[in-house]
C-alpha cells in the first residue's frame, strides 16, 4: 500500500484501465479509484480508459463520470484493475506497455502479476473490495459517492452476497461502506429485483437448453445470438442467469455459453470448489478464480460447448459426492 501511495504521489498523469466489456466491478473500481486520487492527492490528471460498450444496465454508473476515448499526451503511471493479464484490456494494451510504471490490482486467482507493483488477492470478493482496503489502509479520505461506487462493485460481483468468494472481511467492508449516505436498498433492487421481459425470456430459454453431464455434476446452458435479436435483449440481460445452474443440487460446475455476436462466444463458469474453473479459463486466455471464471472465443457454440465437456468431465468423479452439511 505504501508503494502504491508513493507511485501515485510521484505521478502527474495517471491512466486507469480495466477489462474489455466491463462489468460493474470494473467500472466502479475504476471511477472510485479516480475519485479517491482526485480527493487525496491534490491536482492530478487522471483518465479512465475502457474498451467495449457499456451496457444499459451499467449506464447509471457513468453519471457524472467520463470514459476517455484517446490518450492525452504521455502518462507517468498506468493502473490496471480487474484484469488477469494485459490481453484482457483489449485495444489499450499497447498504451499500457508504453507507460513507464504499471500497478496491477485484481482479485482473480489467474492473474499473471504483470505489473511493476502487484496488489492481487484471490481472497477478495471483488476488485472494489481491494480498492476499499487500499483506501482504508492508506488512510485516504472517502465520500458518499465513492462509497456508493465501491458498494455497487461488491454487491454485483458477489451476486448480492451469495458467491463463494465472499468472506468475513467482505461483510466488514460492506458494513463500513453502509455508514456513508447512499441508498443501498435502491441499488439492490435495481440490480436484483428489476428483471426486464427480455431477461425473463432469456432465462426461460437458457433453462430449456440445459444439458447434464457426469451424473448431473456438470451443467451447460446456451444463449444463441439469434435469440438476442429476436426479443431485443442485451448482453446485460444475461446477468445472473448462470446462478440458476450452479444452484441445482448435486451440480459441481455450470457453464453458460452466450453468443454475443455471430460466432463470438462468451463463456462463463461457476464451481462449488471441486473443480478449479480458473485453470480452465486460463487455458483460453480468460481470467478467474477457483469458483468463478470467464473467457471469450470465436467459433461454433456447439463445438465450444463440447470442448468444455471434454475439459471438465474428466475432473469430476464418477462416484457420488457426499451430501453437503453445515
Amino acid at each position: 500500500m505504501n508503494k502504491i501511495t508513493s507511485d501515485i504521489d510521484s505521478s502527474k498523469k495517471i491512466a486507469i484501465f480495466s477489462h474489455v466489456s466491463p462489468d460493474a466491478d470494473a467500472l466502479c473500481s475504476s471511477f472510485a479509484l479516480k475519485n479517491i486520487i482526485n480527493q487525496n492527492f491534490g491536482i492530478k490528471f487522471v483518465d479512465v480508459f475502457i474498451d467495449g460498450e457499456v451496457g444499459e444496465l451499467y449506464r447509471p454508473i457513468l453519471r457524472d463520470e467520463t470514459i476517455c476515448q484517446s490518450p492525452y499526451g504521455k502518462y507517468d503511471l498506468a493502473i490496471v484493475l480487474d484484469s488477469p493479464n494485459l490481453d484482457r484490456i483489449g485495444k489499450y494494451k499497447s498504451l499500457v506497455e508504453s507507460i513507464p510504471h504499471v500497478i496491477n490490482i485484481d482479485h482473480h486467482e489467474t492473474n499473471e502479476k504483470f505489473g511493476d507493483d502487484n496488489y492481487v488477492s484471490k481472497f477478495a470478493s471483488s476488485t472494489a473490495e481491494l480498492i476499499y482496503l487500499i483506501s482504508k489502509g492508506s488512510h485516504y479520505s472517502m465520500d458518499d459517492k465513492i462509497a456508493k461506487q465501491l458498494y455497487q462493485g461488491i454487491i454485483t460481483d458477489t451476486n448480492c452476497f451469495t458467491s463463494f468468494a465472499i468472506s468475513k472481511r467482505t461483510f466488514q467492508v460492506v458494513s463500513e461502506l453502509l455508514a456513508y449516505d447512499f441508498d443501498a436498498e435502491a441499488i439492490k433492487e435495481y440490480y436484483f429485483k428489476n428483471n426486464s421481459k427480455a431477461k425473463t425470456i432469456l432465462l426461460s430459454k437458457a433453462l430449456s437448453s440445459m444439458k447434464f453431464y457426469k451424473g448431473d455434476k456438470f451443467i451447460t446452458m446456451r444463449i444463441p445470438y439469434e435469440l438476442f435479436t429476436k426479443i431485443g435483449a442485451s448482453f446485460e440481460d444475461t446477468f445472473g442467469i448462470i446462478d440458476n445452474g450452479i444452484n441445482v443440487s448435486g451440480t459441481e460446475v455450470c457453464a453458460i455459453l452466450i453468443e454475443k455476436e455471430p460466432s463470438k462466444i462468451y463463456v462463463s463458469l461457476r464451481s462449488k470448489g471441486l473443480v478449479n474453473v480458473g485453470e480452465i479459463v486460463k487455458k483460453y486466455g480468460g481470467g478467474g478464480s477457483q469458483m468463478v471464471g470467464a473467457y471469450q472465443k470465436d467459433g461454433n457454440i456447439k463445438d465450444i460447448e463440447q470442448e468444455l465437456v471434454n475439459d471438465i468431465s474428466p475432473l469430476l468423479p464418477d462416484e457420488e459426492i457426499p451430501e453437503f452439511t453445515f
